[in-house]
Formats: C-alpha cells, sequence, structure tokens
C-alpha cells in the first residue's frame, strides 16, 4: 500500500473515462474478503468495523475488477487521533513528481485516476461507506494478473509453505505427460522406438509453445526451422543441426569458447595484451573488415599463426564472430549459458522436470514484464524528446532501455555527409576519441529508409546510435515503422491468441492462478478460523473429506503433519531497531533489486566492453593511421574484409587490407 492524497470528483468528467464491466463480486466478507455487491452498483451503505476490514473490502472488490488500492486521505475528529473519515483509492490517483533520473527509477503509473471509495466513522465506532467512485480513466488488469497487482502482492507463511510444498512434491515423466494431455486440450507429444522398443527421440508441446513460436519462431515447429541455433564446440551437435536443420545459422557460444581457450592457449592468455586483443576479437568486433584487421595483428604481432588450435578456430570463424552474423537475428545473445541447467539432466525424467521448472519460471517473469509494461511507462533520460517518447510508447520497459542506450550513445556522434545525390544521402558517423573507425549510414529523406554498416538492426531489431544520430538530425519524430520488430513492443501478446480455454483445469482460469487464488482463499479461511475450537475442528474435518474427495480424481496426495514449534516462552526483542534520528529508508522491492541488478550487469558489460576496445585501439593506433594516411578509414557497408579509406577532397576511395 501507498499513501496518497484526497482526490476530488469535479475532474473526473473531463477524463478519458473507462466504466467498469458488469460482474459480481464474491458474497459478503465471504473466504475471499468481498463484498455481495454487483460491479455496477455503488458500495454506499456497506459497514464494517475498523480500518483493517474497510481496507480487505475494498481491496477484494479491487482484485475481482483488476485495479490496486492505496491509502488516501484521511480525517480526525478534532485534535483526537480518532479517525472521522477515511479514504483508499485507486492506486493510479494522483500524478508522479519529476525527481529526475536515477540508477533505478520506477515506471510512473499515475493516471490521475479518480476511483475511490469513502468510509465514515460513526460515533458506534462502525465504518460506513458513503461515496464510491467507480469510473477508471485508464485500462483494468486481466483477471490472471490481478495477482501481480501492488496490494494483492502479499503472501502469508502458511501460503508459502503450501506453494513449495506444491513445487517439491513432483510426478514420474508418464503420469505428468497423461495428465497434461488429459487437461490441456492442445497439448502435444510424440515418440520414435526402435526394433528393440527402446525410446529413440520424445517431442512436446504444449499451446502456448505453439503460440509463442508463431509470434516469435524460437524453436522448430511445423516444418519451419529456427533462425539461429547456438550450441558449444561439440562435433556430434553440428553434425546433426546441418543436416536437420540445413537453413538454421549454427552459432557457437563464446563462453564455451573462452573456457576451452584457458586450457589450449594458457600461456599466450598470461599476456594482458594478447588477452584484451583476443576478447575483442571474439565479442566486439562489428564488421568483417574489422574482424580480419584485428586477427591479422593478433597472430603477427603474438607469433601464434602457427598454433592448431588458434588456427582451427579462425576456420570457423562465421559460427562464432559477431561480425560474420550481423545479417541474422539473434537477439544480441552470444552464449548458451541460459540452457546449461537442462543440460545438466541427464535422464529424460529428470530433463523433462528441470525443463518444465525452467519454462514456468520464464513464463513467470515473462508475465511480470507483460503486466508491468501494462501498468506503467519508464522515466526518460531527456525530457520532450519525440524519439524516445515514441519508443516509450510502442516498446517494452527492456527494450526501450536498450533503445534509449543507443540514442544516447548517439548523442555523442558527430557525422559528416559525404553524399547528397537528391534521393540519397551518406553519412559518417563516429564518437571522437572512441571510434577510430567510422561507420557508413545511408539515408533516404522520402521513405524514410536507413541503413547502417555496423547492422546493429538486422542482428539485435533496434535501431543502432548512428542510425538514431541522423534520424534526429532531420527532426524524424517517430522511430519508422518498418524498424519497428513486433516481437520487442508491447502489443506482441495481442498477436498470440491465447486460447484460455486450453490452459484450464475445469475451472475457468489458468491452473497457476487458481493456485495462487485458491490458497489466498484457503487462507482467510484459516485464519478465521483459529481462534475458535468448534471453527477449527470444522476445517480438520473438511480438509479430511475434501483430501478423500481429491484422491478419487487424481491418486494419494501425502499431506506431511507439521509440528507446531514454539519459543521458550519469554517475550524476545525485535530482531532490528531503529537507533534515534536514523533515517526511516525505504526498502528495495524485489522488482526494483532485479532491475537495478540488471541495468548494473549493463552497464559493467558496457564498460568493460568500452575499457577493452580502448585498450586495444591503442595498441594498434600507429598502424590504422598508416592505412588512414591524410583520411581516415570506414566500415565498409557490405560483407568485405577490407576498410575504406576516404580522403577529403578526392571523388574516389580505396579499399585498404
Amino acid at each position: 500500500m501507498e499513501d496518497g492524497t484526497e482526490q476530488t470528483n469535479s475532474a473526473v468528467d473531463d477524463w478519458h473515462s473507462i466504466q467498469v464491466s458488469e460482474g459480481i463480486v464474491d458474497g459478503s466478507v465471504d473466504v475471499d474478503g468481498s463484498s455481495s455487491i454487483t460491479v455496477d452498483q455503488d458500495l454506499v451503505g456497506l459497514v464494517v468495523s475498523n480500518a483493517d476490514e474497510a481496507f480487505e473490502v475494498y481491496n477484494s472488490y479491487a482484485y475481482t475488477l483488476g485495479f490496486s488500492v492505496r491509502k488516501g486521505h484521511q480525517r480526525y475528529k478534532g485534535s483526537s487521533n480518532t479517525i472521522q473519515m477515511k479514504k483508499f483509492c485507486c492506486s493510479k490517483a494522483g500524478y508522479k513528481a519529476n525527481s529526475g533520473v536515477k540508477a533505478y527509477s520506477k515506471i510512473d503509473t499515475r493516471t490521475g485516476c479518480g476511483a475511490f471509495v469513502q468510509f465514515d466513522v460513526g460515533d458506534d465506532g462502525l465504518w460506513t461507506v458513503t461515496k464510491h467512485e467507480k469510473v477508471h480513466n485508464h485500462e483494468l488488469c486481466v483477471f490472471n494478473k490481478s495477482h501481480l497487482l501492488r496490494s494483492h502482492r502479499s503472501v502469508g507463511d502458511n501460503q508459502l509453505l503450501y506453494l513449495q510444498g506444491l513445487k517439491d512434491s513432483g510426478v514420474a515423466l508418464a503420469d505428468g505427460i497423461r495428465r497434461r494431455q488429459s487437461t490441456e486440450t492442445d497439448f502435444f507429444f510424440d515418440f520414435e522406438l526402435d526394433l528393440d522398443a527402446r525410446l529413440c527421440s520424445f517431442f512436446w508441446r504444449d499451446g502456448q509453445m505453439r503460440r509463442d513460436y508463431e509470434v516469435f519462431g524460437d524453436l522448430s515447429m511445423g516444418g519451419k526451422s529456427p533462425q539461429t541455433i547456438m550450441t558449444d564446440q561439440c562435433a556430434a551437435m553440428a553434425a546433426a543441426i546441418s543436416k536437420v536443420f540445413p537453413t538454421s545459422r549454427h552459432r557457437l557460444c563464446i563462453w564455451h569458447i573462452g573456457e576451452n581457450s584457458k586450457k589450449h592457449i594458457k600461456t599466450l592468455r598470461s599476456n594482458k595484451d594478447f588477452l584484451d586483443m583476443f576478447n575483442y576479437v571474439l565479442k566486439y568486433t562489428e564488421t568483417e573488415a574489422e574482424f580480419q584487421f584485428y586477427w591479422t595483428r593478433l597472430v603477427t604481432d603474438y607469433k601464434c599463426h602457427k598454433n592448431t588450435w588458434l588456427e582451427k578456430l579462425y576456420d570457423c570463424r562465421e559460427k562464432w564472430c559477431p561480425a560474420f552474423n550481423k545479417d541474422y537475428f539473434s537477439g544480441g545473445i552470444l552464449s548458451s549459458q541460459r540452457s546449461e541447467t537442462t543440460n545438466h539432466s541427464i535422464f529424460l525424467g529428470a530433463f523433462y522436470s528441470s525443463f518444465v521448472s525452467v519454462i514456468s519460471e520464464w513464463r513467470s517473469k515473462e508475465n511480470g514484464e507483460d503486466f508491468r509494461c501494462a501498468q506503467g511507462v519508464p522515466a526518460m533520460m531527456m525530457e520532450h524528446v519525440k524519439l524516445l517518447s515514441h519508443a516509450r510508447e510502442v516498446y517494452t520497459i527492456e527494450i526501450y532501455f536498450l533503445f534509449e542506450e543507443q540514442f544516447m550513445k548517439g548523442s555523442a556522434c558527430h557525422q559528416e555527409m559525404v553524399l547528397n545525390d537528391g534521393r540519397q544521402q551518406k553519412y559518417h558517423v563516429w564518437r571522437p576519441d572512441i571510434d577510430i573507425i567510422r561507420h557508413e549510414v545511408s539515408f533516404n529523406a522520402a521513405n524514410l529508409d536507413i541503413s547502417c554498416s555496423c547492422k546493429l538492426m538486422s542482428e539485435l531489431g533496434i535501431l543502432c546510435c548512428h542510425c538514431i544520430r541522423i534520424l534526429h538530425v532531420h527532426c524524424v519524430s517517430s522511430i519508422p515503422d518498418k524498424y519497428i520488430l513486433k516481437r520487442w513492443t508491447k502489443k506482441v501478446i495481442d498477436g498470440r491468441n491465447v486460447n484460455i480455454d486450453s490452459m484450464v483445469y475445469n475451472v475457468g482460469v489458468p491452473p497457476s492462478i487458481w493456485v495462487f487464488d485458491i490458497s489466498r482463499k484457503f487462507q482467510r479461511l484459516v485464519v478465521s478460523s483459529q481462534d475458535s475450537s468448534v471453527a477449527r475442528k470444522l476445517c480438520d474435518e473438511a480438509v479430511d473429506d475434501v483430501k478423500k474427495k481429491v484422491e478419487a480424481e487424481v491418486g494419494h496426495v501425502h499431506i506431511e503433519e507439521c509440528g507446531v514449534s514454539s519459543s521458550s516462552g519469554g517475550v524476545q526483542n525485535p530482531s532490528s531497531r531503529r537507533l534515534k534520528g536514523e533515517r526511516n529508508k525505504r526498502r528495495s522491492g524485489v522488482i526494483e533489486k532485479k532491475y537495478s541488478l540488471a541495468r548494473g550487469r549493463r552497464s559493467a558489460a558496457n564498460k568493460a566492453a568500452l575499457s577493452t576496445k580502448g585498450a586495444v585501439q591503442s595498441l594498434v593506433l600507429e598502424n590504422i593511421s598508416k592505412l588512414a594516411g591524410d583520411g581516415y578509414l570506414v566500415h565498409p557497408s557490405s560483407s568485405s574484409s577490407d576498410f575504406v579509406q576516404f580522403s577529403k577532397g578526392l571523388d574516389d576511395n580505396v579499399g585498404v587490407d
């Protein structure tokens, strides 16, 4: 919950309003705490006993509708501490003050929403709803994401134990497959046996995997090959991929190459300059010409051109060097480490369990990201920039941060026009003191066609800093549609056509959401019964009865008997105390910690790349100067192993090796 300020009703008519749809909220202070009033009616007249019940009633109402609640304005009786009036409002009430950009910036979820409920406290101490504004000026959250809203994210210790028990209770592979096939209408599996009835291959997919593939195309299905496959240097896998997926781009994981280098070129790696240059050709070269230049310097300067391992590595350079794969989408992934968890599972049953666990975790994160993107927008590094505003509007939060990073790099770039034939313009773009070789950008103002020799667009799916610089110089206020990759947008889920019916277990909601919701209801029921011996007995009898009925459907269910631990009886000190005068700092949330960590890692990676680039360029600066002569070098716009030497005042420019 968050504290808020009182919202007035006078501005409600001026907002673009969304009236909540009709529906029924579960019965009066029920197991889930809901009221028995229909959504299209007021809560006015509802009576509760205290502030906690007041919040629970409105919060449960909000859970069903799809919005979050925070505490609003309150008024006291005279100079006493007795509350006379209390408001609870939609969490999107008011507007967020701009406090400047920090290392971590929470997304801005405020829309000035005027929905609220007001309780007046009578002399008898009862809390009565006297005002209820139902109109929201924003979209409401869908039910299967309501549990992610801030005021609905509280999970008790008993719920955590229950959920952990579910996680630890695994099922056999065959039982798991049969159960999924009987409960998910679009779950599919198949297998092959050899002549001795031994399992040769096994395939399965659920409905969401198929829908994801139709949108993203990351897996092999429906006769369609993946664009890129990344593995370690296993020869057997390479042979299989070339046979089964002849049109796919087979990439080698650079992390594995780096680890192998510690064994094969250990002595060479002890030289820091060699290590910097080796890492540069492994990860950071942007064009084939740049790779060829630095590789030649590497084997020449350190006299390792006869090293067998390096020779083999060079022969397969198109499989691992980023410069040779710029025309193939990879999302910027250079390592296969994300799959290492499943690679360690040897037996099929263990692999299946591990795979399902990983997929479940990824989907949970994706669900959270979808929710977060729908709830608000991130703070911009620079205000009133049209390109950034448009990017924030269309891209997911994480992709917006990547775009913003490119924009900020572009703001440090210089550009020089080298061609203008009336239809097309060509620019050389570089960052002074950072880029000793410039990139070439071609731009057509008539149809907004733009391309760059770094080819970040085809590799990652977002415009590079060089292209953004030229668009900004030409006052282009929005990203051209042709350069907005659908997979990176907030609206990509709209095209997935999720079939909820195929995901449910005969209860109308997806299983994971049902588990959360039912545990929430049982938690409320148990807590309400703890002070009554009769109510406790009823709960125990109900558990035994339900257990028998569930076992008749799904088989034996093991419920572990847990003893109740207790302390020695003495009152203990608090776990922590705030010293007098110490500031009461807000605790960092889980999402905030995750994003701070992720952005910290990305920032560290960028600094490492910049540091490596600077160190390597200092080693070859003299060579570059000789090649450039009285001009400068430009990356080739096509697949060429030569830089282009550009001399001012000359019409003809030549390639240099």
